[in-house]
């Protein structure tokens, strides 16, 4: 069914790209589930700039925003004021939606136009007062329906899936902690000075792999709700951790926000052998064992509702 996702009202019933796998997964869909999600609503429900401009990026040029089109709820450069972003189309989309499940890239690509699928797009707008990032995106919505003429809304549909669960109930991993109410996301420098060798990355409160040896590598998520991390663990568990590219999905039950770090062996994609430059001169657990051991976290593989976001349509920008 479809369901309507706000920032919409035309319709009323409704870095990693993984390629196009999952358009041939359609199967019935739920019932239907109209209210929007719970950021949606409590982020203010339908929101605008003041003010905004969108044009064509330099080639080649720098990254220029000062707010980062991902999944996560911290600012590191946005202190008020002008918004500026940099990105793709289907960059702006994921951001302004909220999508954690990179599963639904492909399909959200497979549907763009041509024109869309290099084109990087530079957006400087103007908000009233000192927005949350979630306001941002419900004013990105607007930008996206005012400017693009995006119309887009959700199904829900049985597909394969993996449900994040705890392996024990009620018990978390030790690498798998609250996260402690330090105000670190909300405090973090412009700058930060180089870290010291073999030195692991400031403490950023995002998505970060980092290594000396690219085949142990660590992953490390701070101040992440259990949905947003199993969004993480998706992406990286499709790039590294050798998982069938289809969505995680929390089932753990747990609520609040988390940090969780995982190092792993390095694994090869799904049908793709191993080779001799792959093994590691002290081999690690792979990565659904580092999520048992180290998080305290299972993957169950099954059929389930999925979220899937269907565009329909869009066109280029309109002019300035």
């Amino acid at each position: 069914m479809r369901k309507p996702i706000a920032g919409n009202p035309s319709f009323p019933t409704p870095r990693l790209l993984l390629g196009a796998a999952l358009i041939a997964l359609t199967a019935s869909a739920s019932s239907q589930t109209p209210n929007p999600p719970d950021w949606q609503t409590a982020a203010g429900g339908k929101l605008r700039f003041d003010v905004a401009s969108v044009r064509q990026s330099a080639p080649n040029a720098p990254y220029a925003g000062n707010v980062d089109l991902e999944g996560s709820d911290y600012f590191v450069r946005y202190h008020g004021g002008l918004v500026t972003t940099d990105g793709s189309l289907i960059s702006y989309i994921a951001f302004a939606y909220k999508i954690q499940d990179a599963s639904n890239y492909p399909l959200l690509q497979a549907q763009l136009p041509k024109w869309a699928e290099t084109e990087q797009l530079y957006v400087e707008a103007r908000p009233e007062g000192t927005p949350t990032k979630d306001q941002i995106r419900l004013m990105m919505q607007s930008l996206l329906a005012d400017r693009f003429k995006l119309a887009i809304h959700t199904e829900t549909r049985q597909l394969p899936m993996y449900a994040l669960m705890l392996d024990k109930p009620g018990k978390p991993g030790p690498q798998l902690l609250p996260h402690p109410d330090d105000g670190l996301c909300t405090k973090m420098p412009d700058k930060s000075p180089p870290p010291a060798r073999n030195a692991p990355p400031a403490p950023w409160c995002a998505l970060i792999v980092f290594t000396d040896n690219p085949q142990l590598p660590h992953m490390r998520m701070m101040d992440f709700t259990m949905e947003q991390i199993a969004g993480g663990l998706e992406t990286v568990g499709v790039a590294a951790g050798g998982l069938d590219r289809i969505p995680i999905l929390d089932r753990t039950g747990l609520t609040g926000k988390f940090d969780i770090n995982l190092e792993f062996q390095r694994q090869p994609k799904p049908g793709q052998p191993p080779t001799p430059e792959s093994e590691p001169a002290e081999p690690g657990p792979s990565f659904v064992e580092a999520l048992k051991t180290q998080a305290g976290l299972k993957l169950v593989k099954q059929i389930g509702p999925v979220d899937v976001y269907i565009i329909d349509h869009v066109e280029p920008p309109s002019e300035n």
